[in-house]
């Protein structure tokens, strides 16, 4: 593990450096010395003797301090989510959430063609630039860097058409 700053939650997960900290105990980062050790504080606030990085790992917050520490609601509206860092709403809540929403299908009908249309846009200003014109001396895929162009025109009918808007 990589030094972490005090305060880190931290969970023992070996013993090469015959430590009095128990593995798989959690304990939380209290200091830090330049040669690369440490003292952890256990849940009662009593500091440990030196422990090394490589003998632990940094923990997150687990769903049992979760469930104690916020209020219903809260937990669970995170229960709605998979994931542990990126959370994802989860399938059957993201359907269900997607069928409640009132005149779905008359609202896509209704911006789709908005949609088409500035794809349409972005593929034509895509179809005029010249790959090959800044690679000439560089031959093949150019580090996989491919040039993108660097304006689209506005469409007449997109609200960012009009200058007052475009800034």
């Amino acid at each position: 593990m990589s030094p972490a700053p005090s305060g880190t939650r931290i969970q023992v997960i070996s013993n090469r450096f015959h430590h009095r900290y128990r593995v798989g105990n959690i304990y939380r980062v209290h200091q830090i010395f330049e040669d690369g050790t440490i003292t952890a504080t256990d849940d009662q606030g009593i500091e440990g003797d030196f422990l090394v990085w490589a003998d632990c790992e940094a923990v997150g917050i687990g769903w049992e301090w979760l469930r104690e520490n916020l209020d219903k609601r809260s937990v669970d509206l995170l229960g709605a989510f998979d994931g542990l860092q990126n959370l994802h709403l989860r399938h059957d809540v993201e359907t269900k959430l997607i069928a409640s929403i009132p005149n779905l299908a008359d609202k896509i009908v209704q911006i789709l063609p908005e949609v088409e249309e500035a794809l349409a846009i972005f593929k034509s200003a895509f179809q005029q630039v010249d790959f090959d014109d800044d690679f000439d001396a560089k031959p093949g895929w150019h580090g996989g860097v491919y040039p993108c162009p660097t304006s689209i025109p506005a469409s007449s009918t997109s609200p960012h058409s009009d200058p007052a808007t475009t800034g």
